[in-house]
């Protein structure tokens, strides 16, 4: 790109702002803090320290945007051009080689550690990353951003990094494009682009957080605010030195990481607080003021020195150190962190720097073509197999995966050809509905009853005017919500119901579903005096291990599962629980009491080769028929004077029936095993 010549004066300025500025190097040492430790995620007396850890990811944008607007400034004010095959040199050799470091050295584990979906989704995230794209990948595949189970994803948080390159991408074309067009107007393209990003974040976080934290166009104002900073030092040289203002900039950006919480609306009008902090010091901080002599400090320098690789490496340190830790307290982190610092180090040491700063051209295109090509390799293996499921076969046969999954389907079906002539059963619930309405239904005295099975999962349930409305909180879960209105709203279904079930996540503790005890009250009022039986929970993990992952990381069965179970605590007093509906006429079937009584040794954790759960909390199709049955033949007092016999047959009586009757097994056979 060539310019008019400047004047000398403007060519003196841009060269001088080449020099080193350890308190930029100090900052990247607060943020890449932060950010660990927020992922991190230190308790103390209860309490997750620095929530607002996050913004260390803000700070680093505005960074960012100001020095690489500060060095294509500065070309083009010195020089009148731009090589651009020089700068995307220069930021392949700062990005990649520690980049492909990480990859290289993750795969092992991941392949050992992770299930196939897990792998699945491990390998699209490099793929994602390596094509500067992540960010828009994890925005259509994940959850909200700091969820549990995001915790699990080594790769999620190269999403940053996506974004920067993309700026990397974007402002180069728009200094073409304002050098060639439209003529010194830079600047007011620059703050128009701001502005309009700026507004952008406001109005999309408000209905879509995932869209503005993860976009681009939501993110784009706080790279240019320093592309904005970056053209007034290079265009009028550096601002004199003002102690205030710096300081003040500093204590912008540690209060908003130390203040800002993790329900803080972000990003949004509460960010502009760091980044004007950040542009504060950028601006005015020096070594002789008290903030910059604290920035420009060995220790902070150094530490932001090696930013880059503490960054790209702590989040698949936690994230592996989560999945082979079933306790990650406090001493595992101090451990994660300290291994992150020292694999970040000789990173550092071993390939970042030596890599970054050779002069053999050569061997450096030679790496990063031959890691692209291995790379790339690896993801298609993974994707194509859909991570390799066969490696679960030891511990889930395929037989008894297959089995499962048709089980499972029937949900779909179970509406088709509801009569009229017969009393209703509805079975509702969350996510649990699916497998609980198949289990129940093998056991509903079919002669006298149909099964209306619905779920709102992700639906937005509220009644208004007798009317329940339930749309999808997203387009996903349009297959639950439609039918789940349609036939909650069926009158002539509910003058014939008899009985409703809940099976639902935790029903006196979950809070994500306020509505659901208010629709069963609501459905009784409609119903032909309905009784209504709340199904309890069976042993639960924490959020962070699946039941699954457990049995492939340990080669065990899925006995591992129910040793290292947290919930639910024994002699859990019920109505002292938060969501416990005191003026709901219900009974309670607390399936473990009944099944074992809470002894561990005597619960069964498998049918069929299908462990109790995959996942860390909801119980299998083929397991829940098992233990249903379980409980009919061995309860079967309890039950009667619960009222729940009159809805349901006993196994032996089932049985008998459809062999009488030579229909073939709606259920599995198979015996339980402990």
């Amino acid at each position: 790109m060539r310019a008019t010549t400047l004047p000398s004066r403007y060519r003196r300025q841009a060269l001088a702002l080449k020099v080193y500025r350890p308190e930029i190097d100090g900052l990247r040492a607060i943020s890449v803090i932060a950010v660990i430790l927020y992922h991190a995620e230190f308790t103390l007396a209860g309490h997750t320290l620095l929530e607002g850890g996050y913004i260390g990811v803000d700070v680093f944008f505005v960074i960012s945007g100001f020095l690489i607007s500060q060095i294509l400034l500065t070309e083009i004010e010195a020089t009148g051009r731009i090589d651009y095959l020089k700068f995307y040199t220069r930021r392949a050799r700062r990005i990649l080689p520690a980049l492909f470091a990480v990859v290289f050295a993750t795969m092992p584990f991941a392949y050992y550690l992770l299930l196939p979906s897990e792998l699945l989704d491990y390998a699209n995230s490099i793929g994602s990353s390596l094509l500067f794209g992540s960010n828009i990948y994890f925005y259509f595949t994940t959850a909200q951003y700091g969820e549990p189970d995001t915790l699990l994803k080594p790769f999620l948080h190269t999403w940053s990094l996506s974004v920067e390159e993309q700026f990397y991408i974007g402002f180069p074309l728009l200094l073409l494009i304002t050098r060639r067009y439209l003529k010194s107007k830079f600047l007011p393209c620059v703050l128009l682009m701001a502005t309009l990003s700026f507004v952008f974040c406001i109005v999309t976080v408000r209905y879509d957080q995932q869209q503005a934290f993860y976009s681009p166009f939501t993110r784009a104002w706080e790279l240019l605010a320093g592309t904005l900073l970056a053209y007034y030092e290079v265009r009028r040289g550096r601002a004199r030195p003002r102690p205030l203002l710096a300081a003040a900039g500093l204590v912008l950006v540690v209060g908003s990481l130390i203040l800002f919480r993790k329900d803080t609306v972000h990003p949004g009008l509460f960010t502009v607080i760091p980044v004007i902090g950040t542009c504060l010091v950028l601006a005015f901080a020096s070594h002789k003021d008290v903030a910059g002599r604290l920035l420009a400090s060995r220790p902070a320098a150094l530490t932001g020195i090696v930013s880059y690789s503490l960054y790209l490496w702590h989040y698949p340190v936690f994230a592996f150190a989560r999945l082979t830790s079933l306790d990650f307290n406090n001493g595992d982190k101090v451990l994660a962190v300290a291994a992150t610092a020292l694999v970040a180090v000789v990173s550092f040491v071993a390939i970042e720097k030596p890599i970054r700063y050779t002069r053999r051209n050569r061997a450096f295109w030679i790496y990063l073509s031959s890691s692209v090509v291995t790379i790339t390799a690896a993801v298609v293996s993974a994707v194509t197999t859909a991570g390799f499921p066969q490696r679960l076969d030891q511990v889930y046969p395929p037989v008894a995966q297959t089995n499962e999954g048709r089980l499972e389907s029937t949900f779909q079906s179970l509406n088709s050809n509801i009569r009229a002539d017969k009393s209703v059963i509805f079975i509702i619930g969350d996510s649990y509905a699916r497998n609980w309405s198949v289990a129940l239904n093998n056991y509903v005295d079919a002669d006298r009853y149909e099964v209306v099975a619905i779920s709102y999962l992700n639906c937005k349930v509220e009644i208004k005017d007798d009317i329940v409305k339930a749309p999808s909180s997203d387009s996903r879960y349009d297959q639950y919500c439609i039918p789940f209105e349609k036939y909650i709203n069926d009158k002539s279904l509910l003058s014939r119901t008899k009985a409703i079930f809940l099976a639902s996540h935790r029903p006196f503790e979950y809070e994500a579903n306020p509505f659901r005890f208010e629709l069963l009250s609501w459905m009784k009022s409609h119903s032909d005096d309905a009784k209504i039986f709340i199904f309890g929970n069976y042993f639960q993990l924490d959020r962070l291990h699946s039941c699954l992952g457990l049995m492939f990381q340990t080669k065990s069965d899925a006995s591992a599962c129910l040793r290292l179970a947290t919930y639910p605590p024994t002699n859990q007093p019920l109505a002292q629980l938060p969501f416990f509906p005191s003026d709901l006429a219900f009974n309670y079937v607390d399936i473990i009491k009944l099944h074992c009584d809470y002894d561990k040794e005597k619960c069964l954790t498998s049918s069929g080769g299908v462990p109790f759960m995959t996942d860390w909390n909801h119980l299998t199709a083929e397991f829940l028929t098992t233990l249903i049955g379980d409980i009919l033949e061995k309860r079967t007092a309890d039950l009667r004077s619960s009222g729940l016999l009159n809805f349901l047959v006993l196994p032996h009586a089932r049985q008998s029936d459809r062999t009488a009757s030579s229909q073939p097994n709606a259920g599995p056979t198979s015996s339980a095993s402990p």
